[in-house]
């Protein structure tokens, strides 16, 4: 995965809370907005949980969702985005089938552009790390390459490391004992069977 720390984006406002974190200029408001409130809040935060949904294996990230939570899991900020793919890039009717259900329909009616909102992501990444704030996510190595891809066709330098994130899906493949039907070795769970490992039900969403 890239290590690049240097950033070349467009035109930056200091960012209210910490002053030492660039922002996006061109953000829509309500982008804008839910980014304050997590940067407003990062005193008090602990975790920063991600997920993305991605034009298949190797395409754009086509969804975006991340909470803010302070030690108590209560709720600081939180924010859900249908990010457009790229003009030359093909949506991938296997992965709606098999895995997010996106229709391409449902993005051209509410997705919106991807670069000031990735832009913004990447911002509040080097905020929350600053802060010395846990990233985590649900096999964090996918998610950062395809987010790091979709900064770079979007003109953006890819910032985002994986390496100082915490991964529930490796972290914990040990403890849920879950087996390959084949050959009976160790595998990682998918995010719906952590979910019934930790709490005995399947999840509703």
């Amino acid at each position: 995965l890239p290590t690049q720390r240097e950033r070349e984006r467009p035109r930056r406002a200091a960012c209210p809370s910490t002053g030492h974190v660039s922002r996006p200029d061109g953000v829509p408001d309500q982008c804008r907005e839910a980014y304050d409130r997590a940067h407003r809040a990062m005193s008090s935060a602990t975790c920063l949980v991600f997920d993305t949904e991605t034009n298949g294996f190797n395409g754009s990230v086509l969804n975006i969702g991340w909470i803010l939570a302070d030690a108590d899991g209560a709720q600081l900020a939180e924010y859900e985005r249908l990010w457009r793919l790229p003009a030359k890039e093909r949506f991938d009717r296997r992965a709606s089938r098999e895995s997010h259900k996106l229709t391409e329909a449902r993005l051209a009616s509410e997705g919106t552009n991807a670069k000031p909102g990735i832009a913004e992501f990447m911002a509040l990444v080097a905020a929350v790390e600053a802060a010395g704030v846990q990233i985590v996510a649900h096999n964090v190595s996918f998610d950062v390459r395809l987010l790091n891809k979709t900064a770079c066709l979007q003109g953006l330098s890819p910032s985002l490391r994986s390496a100082s994130m915490l991964c529930t899906m490796h972290s914990v493949t040990r403890h849920c004992g879950l087996r390959t039907k084949r050959d009976k070795r160790l595998k990682a769970p998918k995010n719906n069977e952590l979910f019934t490992f930790l709490f005995g039900r399947e999840p509703t969403v």
